[in-house]
């Protein structure tokens, strides 16, 4: 079975701020994580990837954001 991408997104509402995950393969099969996050309502928001090793590590590296975020007051949320 191929892997396929993964997108995880979680909110903070008290603090108004949102924090998406997505683990995507490339065009020459390497497995990127791409972290974006910012204010609610806000232009601003800030973008950082980085190419892990496969699609497991990536899901690791997931599952180690989601605890991460759970750990500061995000709830999970609804990806499009």
């Amino acid at each position: 079975m191929t892997p396929s991408a993964t997108q995880r997104s979680w909110i903070n509402p008290e603090k108004a701020r949102y924090y998406q995950v997505f683990l995507d393969q490339d065009l020459f099969g390497d497995w990127t994580l791409i972290k974006v996050w910012g204010g609610i309502g806000s232009n601003h928001g800030r973008m950082h990837s980085s190419g892990v090793a496969s699609y497991e590590a990536g899901i690791e590296l997931v599952d180690e954001i989601a605890r991460r975020r759970t750990r500061r007051g995000y709830r999970s949320a609804p990806t499009d």
